[in-house]
């Protein structure tokens, strides 16, 4: 989000407890590489009161499993932030900041400084065909602060929204008067990965490409909808598929009604992996935006030695979804299930840090860069 821009960002979630939620939330500055909380008080990059409270809620209707959907702008009219710079955006229950209900990183940034971002071939030979490189240049506005811009000036790298693989405190390699260039340091290069795959979800009345089932089912508790995926298979000595999809985000969507967030149905999904091998069994998440750009530990699949795959099951609300698996542990590039490919669709973000007069970290400039 921009400093002071006139796009907000809206914060949306449900709430499947049955009760009437009481939520407030806030924001926690944080250093250039999310390592940890920034050395300022709220007073010094928030202005209003914090928490804020969370009172637009609408119960959901039309479905079998009853939610309330909560939702807000930011910056909201009684809190807005400051400063530039990482932000942890924090929802706990009201009157009670130790009972956390989520946590997602949030980015605000400033335009001072012009960024421009390219694609170029990987220095490695062996990297060309799986690989992806930037490089980067950023022109700092006249009259600027910054007297070492090749100490001051520091790149975040990211590709898509995965924060585990983004390049931290990536320094400059060459400074021309008052432009900075950024094309050495390997954290500018990152593994183009494949397409993400992809469960719709969207209907309740056909099987769209890629379900194995669809049940309604008669039960107290849960939803009524169950959902088996078709049983995916390794792809990393696959060629490339074409497939569309959203670079591993998700959208809540239903083709029965206009008002998706409120109409759309909660759905027990089944995920399944094939491994058969009787080798060792990796740790094996599934990962995209549906588990927050983690490695949620609720997301962890199971091992059945008998049918040989591995299986999750997770209520999911009806929409398209990205996903895709991830290994854990000593076994992960032996048994990755995902292929890196050159030409893979992403989008990348750069982030231009530098100090403030205090010290603390600022966000001077971004830009983003589709591929492919």
């Amino acid at each position: 989000m921009q400093l002071g821009g006139d796009a907000p960002l809206v914060l949306r979630f449900d709430d499947l407890s049955g009760d009437w939620p009481e939520y407030e939330w806030t924001l926690v500055h944080c250093t250039a590489d999310w390592s940890a909380a920034s050395d300022l008080t709220e007073w010094d990059y928030l202005d209003g009161w914090a928490p804020d409270a969370l009172d637009n809620i609408e119960n959901s209707f039309g479905g079998s499993l009853p939610f309330a959907h909560v939702a807000t702008t930011i910056p909201s009219e009684d809190l807005r932030p400051t400063r530039s710079g990482n932000y942890l955006l924090v929802v706990h229950a009201e009157g009670d900041p130790e009972s956390i209900a989520l946590i997602r990183r949030l980015v605000i940034y400033e335009r001072l400084a012009e960024v421009e971002v390219n694609q170029r071939r990987p220095f490695e030979a062996d990297k060309v065909s799986s690989h992806q490189r930037m490089e980067v240049e950023v022109s700092l506005p006249p009259g600027h602060r910054w007297s070492v811009p090749m100490m001051d000036i520091r790149l975040t790298a990211l590709r898509n929204v995965d924060w585990s693989q983004a390049g931290y405190d990536i320094g400059a390699s060459m400074v021309r008067g008052d432009v900075v260039s950024f094309n050495q340091d390997p954290q500018l290069t990152f593994p183009g990965s494949d397409r993400w795959r992809s469960a719709d979800l969207k209907s309740l009345s056909y099987l769209a490409p890629g379900i194995k089932s669809l049940k309604e089912v008669s039960q107290g508790q849960g939803p009524s909808w169950k959902v088996e995926l078709g049983t995916d298979q390794s792809r990393r000595f696959r060629l490339q598929g074409s497939r569309p999809d959203l670079n591993g985000a998700f959208t809540a969507h239903n083709d029965r009604f206009d008002d998706v967030e409120l109409t759309s149905e909660y759905m027990e999904v089944t995920f399944s992996l094939a491994h058969p091998d009787f080798g060792d069994v990796p740790e094996v998440f599934v990962f995209g935006g549906l588990t927050g750009w983690s490695l949620d530990p609720s997301f962890r699949m199971t091992y059945d030695a008998d049918e040989q795959e591995y299986r999750l099951k997770k209520w999911l609300k009806q929409g398209w979804y990205d996903y895709r698996y991830v290994t854990l542990g000593d076994g992960s590039s032996k048994y990755a299930f995902e292929a890196d490919h050159a030409g893979t669709p992403n989008l990348y973000t750069v982030f231009v840090h530098a100090p403030a007069p205090d010290g603390s970290d600022r966000i001077i400039g971004m830009e983003t860069l589709p591929v492919n």
